[in-house]
Order: C-alpha cells, then sequence, then structure tokens
C-alpha cells in the first residue's frame, strides 16, 4: 500500500508538470503572462530555461523572453536550495522513459555507470551546448527531449505527425529507446544529454555548501549496505562504499526512491540541522 501511494504521488506530478508546460494547457506560461508581457504565442518554447543558459556565452542573455528568464530563475533558486525538484518532481520527458523501463527485463537493459565515467561526460556535454551556439551551431531544439515529447503528445492527440525532422527522430530513438526503455533507470539521457537537468544539479551541489540547504542525507548508523537504494535510483547516483550508502549530488534528482525503498530509513530529504 505505501509503495502505490508513493508511485501515485510521482506520477500525479509528473502530470502536474505536463499540465503548467506542455499544449494545450501550458498554464506556467499562462500564469506568468498575466505579470509578464510576451509575444502572442504559446509554445513549450516560451518559458525553456536552454535557451538562456546557450545565451550566456553569445551576450544575448537579456534577450531571451522574460518568462524564460523568469522560470530559469525559478530553477536556479529552487536548485540552489532545495535540489533539482523540477528533474525528480515534474518533467514528464524524463518520467515516461523511467516508469515504461520498468516493463523491460533487467538482462536486456545497460547500466552506463558502470561502463563510462558518467559525470565527466555529462559536465562535457553541457559545456558543449552551451558554446555550441557562440560556435555557429544554432539552437539545439531538434535535439531536446523535451520537445521531442512534446511532439509525442501532439502526435497521440492529433494523430498527425507535426514534425518529421531526422534529427528529431533521431533524439527520439535515443532518448526513448537506447537511453530509456533499455537503459537500467531509464534515464540515460537525464543522465548524460540534458543540459537543464546538469545545471540544476551542478547548482545542487555548489548548494550543499550553504547552510540551511535541503538534499538527499544518509544516516551512517542506520545503514546496513544491503544496495536496494542502488538498484532502485533511477539516476545511478547512489552507490555502496565501505559498505555504506553514498550520494552523488551530481546525478541526483530528488526523485526519493532511494528513501522510499530503504528497509531501514538510513535516507532521509532533508536539511543539515534535521535529526
Amino acid at each position: 500500500m505505501k509503495g502505490k501511494s508513493f508511485l501515485l504521488k510521482r506520477i500525479l506530478g509528473y502530470i502536474l508538470g505536463f499540465i503548467l508546460f506542455y499544449e494545450p494547457f501550458i498554464l506556467f506560461e499562462k500564469a506568468a503572462g498575466k505579470f509578464i508581457t510576451e509575444p502572442g504565442f504559446t509554445s513549450i518554447h516560451v518559458p525553456c530555461p536552454k535557451i538562456p543558459l546557450q545565451e550566456v556565452f553569445t551576450g544575448k542573455l537579456l534577450d531571451c523572453g522574460p518568462i524564460s528568464l523568469f522560470f530559469l530563475g525559478i530553477l536556479v533558486v529552487v536548485s540552489l536550495i532545495w535540489g533539482p525538484l523540477f528533474c525528480g518532481k515534474l518533467c514528464p520527458a524524463g518520467a515516461l522513459p523511467e516508469f515504461l523501463s520498468r516493463l523491460v527485463p533487467e538482462k536486456f537493459k545497460l547500466d552506463w555507470s558502470h561502463l563510462v565515467p558518467v559525470v565527466p561526460l555529462r559536465y562535457g556535454f553541457f559545456a558543449g551546448f552551451l558554446f555550441s551556439t557562440y560556435l555557429g551551431m544554432g539552437l539545439p531544439c531538434p535535439y531536446c527531449n523535451y520537445y521531442t515529447f512534446d511532439i509525442l503528445m501532439q502526435f497521440t492527440t492529433s494523430g498527425q505527425l507535426i514534425s518529421t525532422m531526422p534529427s528529431l527522430l533521431a533524439t527520439f530513438v535515443l532518448w526513448f529507446f537506447i537511453l530509456g526503455l533499455f537503459t537500467k533507470g531509464g534515464r540515460g539521457y537525464c543522465l548524460f544529454l540534458c543540459p537543464a537537468g546538469t545545471f540544476c544539479s551542478l547548482l545542487h551541489f555548489i548548494g550543499s555548501y550553504l547552510p540551511g540547504t535541503w538534499r538527499m542525507r544518509v544516516k551512517d548508523d542506520q545503514c546496513v549496505g544491503c544496495s536496494l537504494c542502488v538498484k532502485k535510483c533511477p539516476m545511478r547516483a547512489v552507490s555502496l562504499q565501505d559498505g555504506k550508502a553514498r550520494v552523488n549530488l551530481h546525478q541526483c534528482i530528488i526523485c526519493q526512491e532511494c528513501e522510499h525503498n530503504c528497509p531501514k530509513q538510513a535516507i532521509r530529504y532533508g536539511h543539515k540541522k534535521e535529526r
């Protein structure tokens, strides 16, 4: 019963994220538009935080839409204090392959954390993303899983494939199948290729040095090293060191799967002063 309740809460969170950021709802954009002047069109691109991130190195940051800058500011504050909650609680593009991958037998899935250095690759791609527009490579929308998910939903509701760009189709295969269904945890795209998620994780790591910030914390005196948290983490952010669980802040998205699945309640989400 407890497991079903936790799963339901996660699913409801991602449904809320869909309603906030995807057509035909886009409630975040509509609500922000009542206070912030924005061009008269509705699209997932309007609140997208990835566009202003790229424009940091082109000198055009302030030319980005005010709603996009507003949402980026929210991500910065939330990620510094509470961690990448958007990734772990609201982003449906990350959740869809994660949940569907649970239907695929484990023997058919790759654990990339055992094959490649995850954190260097993650930040390496993020650096490449930041400089891509500066180097004249254009906007990365055709390679964005967030946009690809939007196209998929529009196809599902309208029956028409709105865009058949080869880059979008390749992104769909990479995001949904290779790094999704056939990757342990189902969040391979989030792990390696999502610049917004990496940015939030970097802020989460920086925030861990500030007083009063929140993160996943391990109580060593209660941890028995059963490794259940390691197996359940969709981002492969938990590992065992000297028989105790350790959470890598560069990968953690505060989904709290580790906390929920710990039989000894040795992992908790909280701030430093919490006992």
